[in-house]
């Protein structure tokens, strides 16, 4: 089996049935997502982090890569500030804005919400073969090279869709829309985005000690509003290139 040369159609059992983390890295190879339990603490996320790569920085990390995901009432306002509040968090690409996103996340529930808080995923593998049978129109507009520019410091422009290995697979690019400059034929196509994308929504609610890991180029992740002190821990993982060298989505016609 190809690193990260994903099932075509993953279903809700990907979330439903957590696994060991020593079951992670074939669940993350075959399926580029893995739902994992038994780890309790940010000492155990790193160590399941540095047997799937090398731990990368974030604004919001701390030393050891770690960043805490949970409110905050001094959270600044906007779409990037979602995170640290009890706010609805739309399926995303970490880091969409940056040259090259983490190629995998690896996120831990410390702290359950009272309610709400579940986590949605969404196979962009499978976001893509929607729009390519049922929108195809709209799959071109949103794989231009002029398609959306994101950011304001570290700026990305190019497609929503972006060729890799030239052109055998594909990186998804997604943030909020209102932090998105698109192109005006790639605006007209965020409906069927969006409906492609509801349609293949996963939800999952973690418990403490449960936690994902995913494939960043390809899976987008979110999470419902909630009430409560809900606490995530997350990690950005440059991949052991003998492991999970190729990531993203399969460009199949």
């Amino acid at each position: 089996m190809d690193p990260l040369h994903h099932d075509a159609s993953p279903s809700s059992a990907l979330v439903d049935r957590p696994v060991r983390p020593d079951e992670v890295l074939p669940r993350l190879a075959q399926h580029g997502i893995a739902v994992f339990r038994e780890i309790q603490n940010a000492a155990g996320l790193i160590n399941l982090a540095h047997t799937l790569g090398v731990v990368l920085p974030h604004p919001d990390s701390d030393v050891h890569g770690v960043t805490v995901i949970a409110a905050r009432e001094d959270s600044a306002s906007g779409a990037l500030a979602a995170g640290f509040t009890r706010a609805a968090l739309a399926p995303h690409t970490d880091r969409a804005d940056v040259p090259i996103p983490p190629p995998v996340l690896v996120n831990l529930c410390t702290v359950e919400a009272d309610a709400g808080g579940e986590s949605i995923f969404v196979d962009g593998a499978a976001v893509h073969r929607l729009l390519a049978a049922q929108a195809p129109e709209a799959l071109c507009a949103l794989s231009q090279p002029n398609a959306v520019a994101y950011g304001r410091t570290h700026v990305y422009t190019g497609p929503v869709f972006e060729p890799m290995d030239n052109g055998r697979r594909l990186r998804l690019r997604i943030w909020p829309w209102q932090m998105g400059r698109f192109s005006r034929a790639a605006e007209a196509a965020l409906d069927e985005l969006q409906r492609g994308i509801v349609a293949q929504t996963l939800t999952v609610r973690l418990e403490a000690g449960q936690g994902y890991v995913i494939d960043n180029h390809r899976w987008l992740h979110g999470r419902l509003a909630y009430i409560g002190d809900r606490v995530m821990l997350r990690i950005g993982i440059e991949p052991h290139q003998r492991e999970l060298l190729k990531t993203g989505i399969p460009n199949t016609p």
